[in-house]
């Protein structure tokens, strides 16, 4: 039994179509575009300032949390309203299958990062950059769960993508006594990773609450008797 009562032969039921109506190409042209920013330097140079693949690795992580709002996308929504499983049920399976996917480009873009530094070069702070990362992804799809709540069209990836990259931008604004994004070695790296942990748990728990929280009976407006 799962949450909500939801069994694993359900859960099964509903995963599987769901993953398999998934939108790839935009997800997976976001993630190639954010390994080629650095896989060219890597390629073109193993010598790259570690400062800039830190910079470039925040600049891939941005474009592959773009396509995470597709991931959401669901055209069939408007049929599948009065489904007896919970909505949340395919939204989760859809997450899950973007989370592995984002998982396995992050190792291979992580591992390429390190490729690209020259053989003198300090190593990078792989848990840091995970953190940001992972902190990253999650706004990202804390935004997209926030308009699929919204989105009775099932259409998400084209409102979360440009909502998301306004939460960049603010994020570059930042004053630098609350400055998530430090340069590399900066006196506040390790301040500005406290704060991105605070990210990563807000973010989350938006994305919880908007998946599966839903109004007591009290909260919802009367509906009138057609006589009446």
């Amino acid at each position: 039994m799962l949450m909500g009562g939801v069994t694993v032969r359900v859960a099964a039921a509903v995963a599987v179509p769901a993953v398999r109506a998934l939108r790839w190409t935009p997800p997976l042209a976001a993630l190639v575009v954010g390994y080629a920013m650095i896989g060219v330097p890597a390629v073109a140079s193993a010598g790259s300032d570690p400062s800039l693949v830190v910079v470039l690795l925040r600049l891939a992580t941005v474009s592959a949390a773009l396509g995470v709002g597709f991931l959401l996308d669901d055209p069939a929504r408007p049929t599948t309203a009065t489904s007896p499983a919970p909505a949340w049920l395919p939204l989760a399976a859809r997450v899950t299958a973007g989370v592995v996917l984002l998982a396995g480009w992050w190792w291979a873009t992580l591992a390429t990062a390190g490729a690209a530094l020259g053989p003198a070069s300090p190593v990078l702070p792989r848990d840091d950059l995970t953190l940001e990362a992972a902190a990253v992804v999650a706004v990202s799809l804390a935004v997209a769960t926030t308009i699929w709540r919204r989105a009775a069209r099932g259409v998400v990836g084209l409102v979360a993508a440009p909502a998301f990259l306004a939460a960049v931008f603010v994020v570059a604004l930042l004053p630098d006594r609350v400055a998530l994004l430090v340069p590399f070695g900066g006196s506040g790296w390790a301040a500005a990773h406290d704060r991105w942990l605070v990210v990563l748990i807000a973010a989350t728990a938006v994305t919880f609450l908007a998946a599966t929280w839903s109004p007591s009976p009290l909260s919802r407006p009367a509906v009138r008797s057609a006589g009446r």
